[in-house]
């Protein structure tokens, strides 16, 4: 009896200390892959039950080094095991895209309350300060009842106030939350602007429906709702005037929810770039602490543009002159790259600013009207030029049809209904020149391959007729940079590419100066192209071929034209195509910047957060001149550059004067695949490697968006003006040290 009695108080005792909680409260986590939805807690062990979500088909897998941590003290807690999943695995997910399991980790003391999940080889698996201590009602903050944000509830749904934690955001303000008491059924906030210091109140009071009256400075209580309305109003205009290009600052501001810095990031990125000269000028946007963000920027005409946050792209619209504020979700980010779809819908974005509707519209257009990278790979290589202009014609059709459906229901805004034309017209334009672009190199690749042999006739290229090429508005869409691309390079120009052949036989060429041999070949070349073109698009010098000409100006003032009186000639013929007078002031202006009057060999870096980087990260080459190159494991043509330099690494190294410098980031170059690359071809070179952050400032400092980049920094520590690449960079070497050291 006593054995029974001891054996039953043994297995109550059991009962007494296990401990489950079900949905467990956390603060932070950098993925919702796996998703907790509850903890057990017994003497034996720790179980996390886990409900995956995934894209269905796709696989998942354990390693079973997962380890929980006492968020109070740093201990750790071992992985014991799993159940319902084999560890060191791949486990494809079913149709449904979901399933469950439960780890196994070492018992928890009695004594732990929080916790974080950690696995520590993955970047989307991490859970911070996990509960383990139900909540009770009456512990949740007063501002719990009211947190979020709010829209008026009208036609219009705009966003009116929000209120996050220690922020509240309204009239496209961003302030501190400083007060939050109760006053009977309302809820009183204070807060103090965080640009002048101006203090408001609000007064809120919820009801039960979930909606919310809302007063501001003791004014008149308004219904405010949740939710906005699945296409949100614009504003009326009348279109772009003619002050569409003007040069002004732009504030770009908000908020990201459910940030903690422990996500691995601390920054975002604007890839900004002027698309009429060729220049890019990337803008750094810190993330504060409390998830707030702040940039500043120039533009010189509207865009549709992009805050890159965590690899997560967030369209915004932007005029010259504008402040624009974003809310952006942290689930709605985690939620996208669990897709792995760039274009997963970021349901909860809201947008503040006189042209808030166009970024919902923008937003919107991102994930309207694409033709998949995939499908066109597989048409370059199938079909025929005609066959795939027969394929694509009904699709171009489909999206007309389309774009007309939602330009009725944008009606008031011109500006809007531009945008939506404009989007399916250079998309489609884009895709019948890559459609060509690629299917010679396909060709040399497979020489078997009838179908690549197959050229197209003058025929394919009737869309460019349809296009409108002296749209100016286009030049506000997000992708209208990859059209003016494919546009100024198409294949039809490859009769002008050719003239230096036909050339080498002129006698009178032959007699020219090198310097007179390059003018006359870059005049020659704009007259075929030009007259090319004008046949192609049925129009004399369209806007756009204009842009494409100007664009291209920058290489040839820079890389092939050296005397100033050359330059002269070439502008003055190139102002006979450009007739836009932005365009012309932009060209002239062009030409001063790279011929000056007293022209700069080097320049001093701006001081700042960004040059004191770069100055660490080049201080134990002081006295030296050096070549930095800035790239990536994940980069080929970077590789190839890296590769192709390897004799004169070996030729230049321990140099007295001179050093190759190697700069990449944590997240383009993964550990493992820059250890084995740089072990391979660059042991005993000077590498670094930097977080992400601190390439965004190098990305910001020598205003790249793509790379390979290079750079040259003199022995005093100024930036040489000269451009040096791997193409180059012998010449260069040996007119500054000689064959060798």
């Amino acid at each position: 009896m006593k054995t029974l009695l001891f054996c039953f108080l043994f297995f109550l005792s059991g009962l007494l200390t296990a401990q489950t909680i079900d949905s467990p409260a956390f603060k932070a986590r950098n993925g919702s892959i796996r998703n907790i939805t509850r903890i057990e807690r017994t003497s034996k062990c720790t179980k996390v039950y886990i409900h995956a979500i995934f894209r269905p088909h796709w696989w998942i897998m354990e390693d079973g080094d997962s380890y929980l941590e006492d968020a109070a003290t740093g201990k750790r807690y071992s992985q014991i095991g799993a159940e319902g999943i084999e560890l060191k695995k791949r486990i494809f997910m079913p149709d449904s895209g979901s399933t469950d399991f439960v780890l196994l980790f070492e018992p928890l003391p009695e004594e732990v309350q929080t916790i974080h999940l950690i696995a520590p080889d993955s970047n989307e698996s991490n859970t911070y300060d996990i509960s383990l201590v139900p909540a009770k009602k009456k512990d949740q903050s007063l501002l719990k009842a009211v947190e979020g944000n709010w829209f008026a509830d009208n036609t219009q749904g705009h966003w009116v106030y929000g209120i996050h934690d220690s922020i509240v955001i309204l009239d496209n303000r961003l302030y501190n939350l400083t007060e939050c008491r109760k006053k009977g059924k309302r809820l009183m906030l204070n807060a103090l602007d965080r640009s002048d210091g101006s203090a408001v109140t609000l007064q809120l009071t919820p009801r039960k429906d979930g909606s919310c009256l809302i007063a501001l400075d003791h004014g008149e209580a308004q219904r405010y709702v949740r939710t906005r309305p699945e296409i949100p109003a614009v504003e009326a205009d009348n279109g772009y005037g003619t002050d569409f290009f003007r040069n002004d600052s732009v504030c770009l501001q908000g908020y990201l929810d459910g940030y903690d810095t422990r996500l691995g990031f601390d920054s975002g990125i604007l890839y900004l770039a002027n698309e009429i000269i060729g220049k890019d000028y990337p803008t750094v946007v810190p993330i504060n602490s409390d998830g707030s963000f702040q940039c500043k920027f120039v533009l010189s005409h509207p865009v549709c543009q992009g805050l890159i946050i965590n690899n997560a792209r967030i369209p915004f619209y932007a005029e010259p002159g504008d402040t624009i504020t974003l809310y952006i979700d942290w689930e709605d980010l985690m939620d996208r790259s669990r897709a792995r779809d760039h274009n997963y819908p970021l349901v909860h974005t809201a947008y503040m600013g006189k042209n808030a509707g166009l970024s919902y519209l923008d937003m919107m257009l991102s994930g309207h009207f694409n033709y998949s990278y995939d499908k066109l790979a597989q048409a370059q290589k199938t079909l025929t030029p005609a066959q795939f202009q027969e394929h694509l014609t009904p699709v171009v059709t489909q999206w007309q049809e389309q774009a007309d459906s939602l330009s009725c229901l944008y009606a008031p805004s011109q500006k809007a209904v531009s945008l939506i034309h404009n989007q399916v017209n250079l998309q489609a334009g884009y895709t019948y020149l890559e459609f060509q672009l690629a299917r010679n190199y396909y060709a040399q690749k497979d020489t078997t391959n009838q179908v690549l042999k197959v050229q197209p006739d003058v025929s394919y290229y009737k869309f460019l007729k349809e296009m409108p090429l002296n749209e100016q508005s286009a030049l506000a869409n997000a992708n209208v940079g990859s059209f003016i691309n494919r546009f100024e390079f198409m294949d039809p120009l490859a009769p002008a590419y050719n003239i230096q052949i036909k050339l080498q036989s002129d006698e009178d060429f032959k007699a020219l100066s090198e310097g007179e041999k390059k003018l006359h070949l870059q005049l020659k070349m704009s007259e075929v192209k030009d007259s090319i073109v004008n046949s192609l698009c049925g129009a004399s010098s369209s806007l756009f071929w204009q842009i494409a000409r100007v664009h291209n100006l920058r290489y040839v003032l820079s890389e092939v034209l050296k005397r100033p009186q050359d330059a002269e000639i070439f502008v003055s013929q190139l102002e006979k195509t450009v007739s836009h007078p932005y365009l012309r002031a932009t060209v002239r202006e062009m030409q001063k910047t790279l011929y000056p009057v007293t022209k700069q060999t080097s320049y001093r870096l701006p001081e700042g957060k960004a040059t004191d980087i770069f100055r660490r990260i080049i201080a134990p080459y002081a006295g030296k001149v050096l070549f930095v190159d800035f790239w990536a494991t994940t980069c080929a043509p970077c590789r190839q550059g890296i590769q192709a330099t390897a004799k004169l690494r070996e030729q230049y190294r321990n140099h007295p004067g001179f050093q190759f410098v190697y700069i990449t980031s944590e997240a383009e170059s993964p550990e493992k695949a820059y250890a084995e690359y740089v072990e391979k071809h660059l042991k005993g070179e000077a590498c670094f490697r930097l977080t992400d952050t601190e390439y965004k400032y190098m990305r910001e400092l020598f205003q790249f968006n793509g790379i390979p980049h290079y750079v040259v920094v003199e022995k005093d520590g100024s930036i040489s003006t000269e451009q040096v690449g791997t193409h180059n960079l012998a010449d260069f070497l040996k007119k500054r040290f000689g064959d060798s050291h």
